[in-house]
């Protein structure tokens, strides 16, 4: 109990010398074409990984909470709506032992974006953006399965990212 209050009270005095110095946590920006309030619609899943579609879209829509000064909002509200697809997403074999045997697999993944504004007019939208990332095979197909996914949960956060930050730049 007293190293939780230990711990509380640390983080209450950095944060005022955070604040007290003008540093900022926040780094908002804005979205193409002045976009305040924006709806992030379920990515559409045309590959074969079984909720891509969520894992992307729930990255897309942190990363531009932390780093937009846009709202998420419901459809009916927006400004703009963000659609997504997931073109792909492969695994590949990366690198192999002496006996031939998987050692490494990469995970690539392929995804589409627009912003389109409330009259269906393209604002925003990048195409064919892809990212990588490899993972350690183990003799376990379920620590595989959790290791494959966590490398596409590593992939969309890497792709909001990037995103995000290409939107607010205007690029």
């Amino acid at each position: 109990m007293m190293n939780a209050r230990l711990v509380i009270s640390g983080l209450f005095v950095l944060v005022f010398i955070l604040s007290g110095c003008g540093y900022t946590l926040s780094n908002g920006g804005v979205l193409p074409g002045g976009v305040t309030r924006v709806a992030v619609a379920m990515f559409e899943n045309q590959s074969s990984e079984s909720g891509a579609e969520t894992t992307f879209t729930s990255s897309l829509i942190k990363e531009l909470l932390q780093k937009s000064d846009a709202m998420v909002v419901e459809r009916n509200g927006a400004d703009a709506v963000i659609t997504g697809t997931i073109r792909s997403i492969t695994i590949a074999a990366l690198t192999r032992n002496a006996d031939d045997e998987v050692v490494e697999r990469q995970v690539s993944s392929v995804i589409d974006l627009d912003l389109v504004d409330v009259n269906g007019d393209k604002i925003w939208s990048v195409h064919n953006f892809s990212a990588d990332e490899a993972y350690t095979v183990t003799s376990s197909n379920l620590l595989d399965e959790a290791a494959k996914t966590e490398a596409i949960e590593r992939i969309a956060a890497r792709i909001s990212e990037r995103i995000v930050d290409r939107m607010r730049d205007r690029f």
